[in-house]
């Protein structure tokens, strides 16, 4: 199983954007980034010289923006969180524990450690794992987060730095980012120097390895602080959740998931630091290793079987509720309740239930659509699906077979008759 490549293509249905030669024409709908050849000695050269970004895609990456000016640059600056800040990080895990690519990683985690992973869990998770503080070789308020995404300052180097929607905004759109705090500071705040390439990787646009040169922004001093990158990389195209769901398996210690990934063709070491108590992830980046043997042959299928794990894309339904366990007789009396997250109304004709035996009920006529922030109940018919008393899982499909969301339940969530459960 390539998880990686699976969390990737997840992404990829969600608010991730497909990477592209330079040459290539993108798909405005699906989204694109375009990855130019290498141009050495220019220093006005834009690695990612175009960039699309559908409107439908573009929440998660509005909110991990509102993040980028909330960390003290310097390593050895204590960080002050406001509430503001304290929201911004809610906001943000709020919006992706659930999304396509969080959902593959969480399954990949529940199956590695033989345990049932809440949606609130896995937020806790991801807060560990990315956000919360910690102290480390005389420095005081170190983060995943501030450090992969964001970038810090050491002396005169760039630490960190390894997503490439801060690059991209730093290569021409940096205020954007400041909002405000650093009113008449140029927008283009990259300096290129060289690419590092090696072995073929300028045929692979799901990666970068470069040299750079930082304006970066002290926003407690209110300075630019000159900075240099000597060598460093990221993957390109993937949204804030498909990278933070590839790093949180690949440092999760439960799932021991594999420290070398084939993506789109390519393989990478996917390099990881954690903090010295194992409990936060101090760094993450890949480092290209070359092409793969054999390129990666994607594996959709219309109706997932239960061992396989399935793509699973960004849908307002959710399932939000069930009654496993009523009172009296199972058969005819199990509830499944979806909500309707999203602004519009949705239909779901058409859409169906399965079980964890991968037995199927098609969600019945009436009602066809689920109003815009409201519930329904649909209730179980005999001889359609099995909730098991003993744990189990439900997913949830579309007309066109695609899993829109997933969940599971143990045998003690189940034990007492006449509980819903919430998801």
């Amino acid at each position: 199983m390539n998880i990686y490549q699976q969390i990737w293509d997840a992404d990829q249905t969600g608010s991730g954007v497909k990477p592209i030669l330079d040459h290539q024409v993108g798909d405005t709908v699906q989204g694109y980034v375009k990855v130019a050849a290498v141009a050495n000695g220019d220093k006005d050269f834009k690695v990612l010289p175009e960039v699309h970004i559908p409107e439908s895609k573009m929440r998660t990456y509005q909110l991990v923006l509102a993040l980028f000016d909330n960390y003290a640059l310097d390593e050895k600056d204590p960080e002050n969180e406001t509430p503001q800040e304290r929201e911004e990080v809610h906001n943000l895990l709020s919006a992706i524990v659930d999304t396509a690519p969080m959902q593959v990683a969480r399954r990949y985690v529940e199956e590695a450690t033989g345990t049932v992973i809440s949606s609130e869990r896995w937020y806790a998770t991801l807060l560990e794992l990315w956000f919360r503080r910690f102290s480390q070789g005389g420095d005081p308020d170190l983060s995943g987060f501030e450090h992969v995404f964001v970038g810090e300052h050491q002396e005169s180097k760039v630490q960190g730095y390894h997503f490439w929607y801060k690059y991209y905004l730093d290569d021409g759109l940096a205020s954007t980012i400041d909002r405000n705090r650093l009113p008449g500071f140029k927008d283009d705040r990259i300096a290129y120097l060289r690419g590092q390439y090696s072995n073929g990787q300028e045929n692979f646009p799901e990666s970068v390895t470069l040299s750079f040169k930082w304006d970066a922004p002290d926003y407690d001093r209110k300075v630019i602080r000159p900075l240099t990158k000597p060598i460093g990389g990221f993957f390109v195209g993937c949204s804030v959740e498909g990278l933070m769901a590839i790093g949180a398996v690949r440092a999760h210690l439960g799932a021991r998931a594999p420290k070398e990934a084939v993506i789109s063709g390519a393989r990478y070491d996917l390099k990881l630091f954690r903090s010295d108590n194992n409990q936060n992830i101090r760094t993450f980046y890949p480092v290209y290793l070359g092409p793969a043997e054999e390129a990666p042959v994607p594996t959709p299928t219309p109706t997932p079987h239960p061992d396989e794990d399935p793509v699973i894309i960004d849908s307002s339904i959710r399932i939000i509720a069930a009654l496993i366990n009523p009172f009296g007789d199972d058969p005819g009396h199990e509830k499944v309740t979806l909500i309707n997250t999203g602004p519009a109304d949705v239909s779901i004709e058409g859409w169906f239930l399965l079980d964890a035996m991968n037995n199927r009920y098609v969600l019945p006529g009436t009602p066809n659509e689920i109003v815009a922030g409201a519930t329904t109940a649909i209730t179980l018919p005999k001889n359609s699906i099995q909730l098991s008393n003993k744990g189990g899982e439900i997913r949830l499909l579309n007309r066109d077979g695609k899993v829109v969301h997933r969940v599971s339940y143990t045998k003690s969530q189940a034990q007492e008759q006449g509980r819903t459960i919430i998801f």
